[in-house]
């Protein structure tokens, strides 16, 4: 290959690897705000259970419509955080993508070829890897909406009820998609790095070529 398709190709992979860092630093953000989400849930949903008694119910109301109002924040937060992780991932398929066209141009290989094969290879897969996180992101990110749509304030006890249940729905199964991302991210971010290395070893094969010396003919001897 050339030195150029090379370099262009390396460039795309640490962009790549780069887009799958931030990543994985969003779905840490991602989990501790869900998981504060549950914690607030909890405390929403004794609030609503006491709040059907007489007995301080208009205290129970207000101090469970206080959880649901922070609940709504942390799944604005969480709405927020899943379009930054979409917006990585799609700068990390792109990525991908310019890498694989850059490696397809070449079809002189000389004797890299092994480790542009390797590259390729590796560059498949993690195409594939990202290919599956992008819908569990998007799905999480709706999770994450429908929660905050559920989690409206309301003085109705029997109603509060209602909307603290399809809130813990919608908050949990935004919880397992963020598990689900870091098990899938973790894996594409690891397959990045060891594409990155393979480019780095491969560009610097490409810029610092062996040369082939002839070989040194054989000492004749002292003649007798």
């Amino acid at each position: 290959m050339k030195e150029r398709e090379v370099l262009a190709a390396a460039d795309a992979i640490f962009d790549a690897e780069r887009a799958l860092r931030r990543a994985a630093d969003t779905v840490e953000e991602l989990s501790d705000v869900a998981a504060s989400s549950l914690r607030v849930l909890d405390d929403a949903a004794t609030d609503a259970f006491y709040a059907r008694q007489e007995e301080r119910k208009d205290y129970y109301l207000e101090s469970a419509g206080e959880h649901l109002g922070r609940l709504r924040n942390r799944s604005g937060v969480m709405t927020e955080l899943g379009d930054d992780l979409t917006r990585h991932l799609s700068a990390a398929s792109n990525a991908i993508e310019r890498a694989g066209c850059e490696l397809g141009r070449g079809t002189d290989l000389d004797e890299s070829h092994a480790e542009v094969r390797a590259l390729s290879t590796q560059i498949d897969v993690l195409g594939e890897v990202v290919a599956l996180a992008r819908p569990v992101a998007v799905q999480l990110t709706r999770h994450a909406q429908l929660a905050a749509e559920s989690a409206a304030e309301t003085n109705a006890p029997m109603l509060l009820d209602t909307r603290v249940h399809q809130a813990g729905k919608e908050v949990t199964r935004a919880d397992e998609d963020v598990s689900m991302m870091r098990s899938v991210i973790e894996s594409a971010h690891s397959r990045a790095r060891i594409s990155a290395e393979l480019a780095g070893s491969l560009t610097y094969a490409t810029a610092h070529p062996q040369t082939h010396r002839p070989a040194r003919p054989a000492d004749p001897g002292i003649a007798i």
